[in-house]
């Protein structure tokens, strides 16, 4: 069980790096929040990106979990448009296995 939440957590900081290289934009990872941390979230000026992110699950098991955890709640008011994503990452192929984007 350690082992793979190892390789969630490399799949996860690997991604987070990747934002933080390529945009200028606001970007937060294991965003604790009252019923737990969310992967991760971008914020631009327009919109709002929640990721959730699973290690060889399914996109639905991840946007299950935002919607159960309450991780877009804060932002109710806001007046971006928000996107809720979950993603699954392969431990085979090391890659972005399948995404869902509500």
């Amino acid at each position: 069980k350690e082992n793979e939440r190892e390789k969630e957590r490399y799949f996860h900081y690997t991604f987070y790096l990747i934002m933080r290289l390529i945009s200028i934009y606001t970007v937060y990872t294991e965003k604790v929040q009252s019923n737990g941390r969310v992967d991760c979230i971008v914020e631009t000026p327009e919109y709002v990106y929640i990721f959730e992110f699973k290690l060889d699950g399914t996109a639905e098991e991840a946007l299950r979990q935002i919607e159960e955890k309450g991780y877009a709640r804060e932002y109710e008011a806001d007046t971006r448009k928000l996107y809720k994503i979950g993603a699954v990452f392969s431990s085979e192929t090391g890659t972005i296995e399948e995404f869902v984007i509500r």
